[in-house]
Order: C-alpha cells, then structure tokens, then sequence
C-alpha cells in the first residue's frame, strides 16, 4: 500500500474483498469503521465497478456566479491573437466582462498560461536609476535581426522586406525610433544616428546633453581603433555634437531597455501581422511605432505611456511630434540620387563628384 499509485482504492479494494468473504459485520470491525460505510462501497462497486471505488468530484453542480462560455471563448480568442498579454493587459487592450483572476483560471484551464520566471532569471532592477534621466538624454541603440522570426520569414523572402531592423530607445519615456536595412553597417547606422538626432533637434531636443549607447559591434564601429576620424562614433560625437558610449563588453544587459523592446516587438507585431509588400509593411510597422509611442501603456513605468511621461516631465521645452518620426528603409533612402554619385564625361582631369541635394 506504501508504494500503491492510489492508496485510497487500494485500500477499499481490500474492504470489499474482506466483506464479500466475511460478511458486513466483520468487514467493519477488521477495518474499524461503520456498517454503513462498507455498504457504500459494496453499493458503488456493484454499480460501477472498480471505478466506483476512486473518489467522486465534491465541486458543486452549479455555480452562479461561473464564467459563461461566451466570455471564456473571448478570452481564448484574444489570447490567441497576442500570446505575449497577460490577464490584466487583456482585460485592459480588449474589455473582457471578467475580472482579471478569472481570466488567468481560464488561461490555466485551457493551457494558455506561461511560467513564471524565477528570481535569478530576472534582471537587475534599475528603475530608480533611470527614473532620474530627463527625456532623450540617455538613448540606447541595437540591431535586431529579423531573419530568424519563422511567421515573418516568409513575407520577407517573397516580398525582399528588411532583413535587420535599427531600433534606438530612449531609457526615460521608452519610446521607439525604428529604421530598416538589408545590411548590417556603419553606413546604415551612421543615417539613422543622422535623421534621428536632427529629428529631435528640431523637436526641442538640446543633443548636445543626448548620449547614444551601443554595443561593441562593428556596425557601430566597435571594432575600429579609438579616434579614428570616420565611423558611427565620430559621426555621433564630432560631426552630430552628442555623446556616445560602448556598454561593457559581453553584458548585454546594459542594453536591457532596447533589447526588451525587441522581445516585445517580435511578439506583439513580427509574430502577428501579414504583408503583402514593402510599403504595406512601412505603413504597418508606422502604425505599430506610433501605437507604441503614444497609447501603449508600459506597466514597467507606472503603466504610463511614454507621451505621457513626457508631458508629466516639468519645464520641458520638447514637442509632442517628437514621438512621430515614422520608420524607414534605409535602402531606400540611399538610393534617392543625393545620396549617390554621378558620372561626368569621359575625358581630361574631371573626377566624379557629389550630386547636388534638391
């Protein structure tokens, strides 16, 4: 009985055995209990067979008060359609009629729920920290590879969408700027420093106090020799007028901010939505920064948007279209014509030069 799966049947197993051989009244005396409890066994074992001898369900048959089917289908639906939301968040984003407790037993229940990370798979918590930067001062700035997220895999290669996506975060509001290239280069990073830093100057932004943090990889000139007069630093600090730092080598978790950002994204937006070609994927991902920037609440910042972290900053001088600086390829761009060479005619000393910027 130590080992027996089910000491409980095993158990009552034996009781009506004994009682079969020996009758009620010894039944209850070998097993110290009441006739009537070896009755109800017997009763239920020649009704059911083993399986009456295993514990019936105490739930009540009704409940009042339970969910109805419509609402946990509701809530199976919308679950479905962003794995990445919790039960408060789509109570929040969808209305659900349910409290938030019940959704989670209905998250449970159909096999929707995650686990919950442990304490040492969590990251340091800098909120404080970062709670005391002003708006832009402090950006953070990843490349996020596009090529291994399976749903999205398939639109990019019938459609030649961007296969790495530029993203720059600023760690006070969370707010995003998104950019996109078929290549991971200094070139590509060096225009989207470029437009994203005029960008904010002329929203309000004094760049000057605006530092760029980075990672050690060579499309951020990571790998150059310090005070070389070219690359994505020298753009950022000497031409541009901001500052720039490197994180540590090998701690990614200086960029947590950024790199969360890509999570989120992956989840919410890549594993989600369909195109059908590069300017239908412009106009979506456009719509899905915007959404980001000024209605989705960050519950990791007091469930505030990061518009209305800005508007909370007091003395701030900064417009609200600093948030609307839409994505862009970055292909594209460089093929605009100021921004390639033009041959002249074959013939004397004459070298190629620079076409004129409309």
């Amino acid at each position: 009985m130590i080992y027996a799966y089910n000491q409980e049947f095993v158990l009552r197993w034996e009781l009506i055995s004994y009682a079969s051989d020996h009758g009620i009244k010894a039944a209850s005396r070998a097993f110290d209990c009441s006739r009537n409890t070896v009755r109800k066994w017997l009763r239920r074992y020649d009704e059911e067979g083993k399986s009456g001898l295993f514990d019936r369900s105490r739930a009540p048959k009704r409940i009042p008060h339970k969910t109805s089917p419509e609402v946990e289908s509701l809530v199976v639906k919308f679950r479905k359609r962003v794995p990445c939301y919790g039960a408060r968040r789509l109570k929040e984003e969808f209305g659900i009629p349910c409290s938030t407790g019940a959704i989670s037993r209905i998250l449970r229940d159909k096999g929707l729920s995650r686990r919950k990370k442990k304490k040492y798979q969590k990251k340091n918590d800098l909120r404080a920290v970062k709670a005391r930067y002003k708006p832009f001062e402090r950006m953070q700035m990843d490349v996020k590879y596009l090529t291994d997220i399976p749903y999205y895999w398939s639109f990019m290669t019938k459609y030649k969408l961007p296969k790495y996506q530029f993203t720059v975060r600023d760690v006070k509001t969370g707010a995003i700027f998104l950019a996109y290239g078929d290549e991971k280069t200094v070139t590509y990073s060096v225009r989207v420093a470029h437009r994203l830093l005029n960008h904010l100057a002329e929203n309000g932004v004094d760049i000057r106090k605006t530092t760029i943090q980075t990672g050690n990889g060579s499309e951020f000139s990571g790998t150059s020799k310090p005070g070389k007069k070219k690359g994505f630093v020298h753009e950022v600090e000497n031409i541009l007028k901001s500052n720039h730092e490197f994180i540590p080598p090998a701690c990614p978790n200086a960029n947590a901010d950024v790199e969360s950002s890509h999570a989120l994204i992956e989840h919410e937006f890549f594993d989600i939505e369909s195109f059908n070609g590069r300017d239908d994927f412009l106009n979506r991902v456009t719509t899905y920064q915007h959404w980001f920037n000024l209605l989705r609440k960050n519950s990791y910042k007091g469930k505030k948007t990061p518009l209305d972290i800005l508007l909370e900053w007091k003395g701030t001088s900064i417009k609200e279209e600093v948030f609307m600086l839409p994505p862009i390829i970055l292909s594209d761009i460089l093929k605009q014509p100021k921004y390639t060479r033009v041959k002249k005619r074959q013939g004397g000393q004459h070298v190629p030069e620079l076409a004129k910027i409309r």
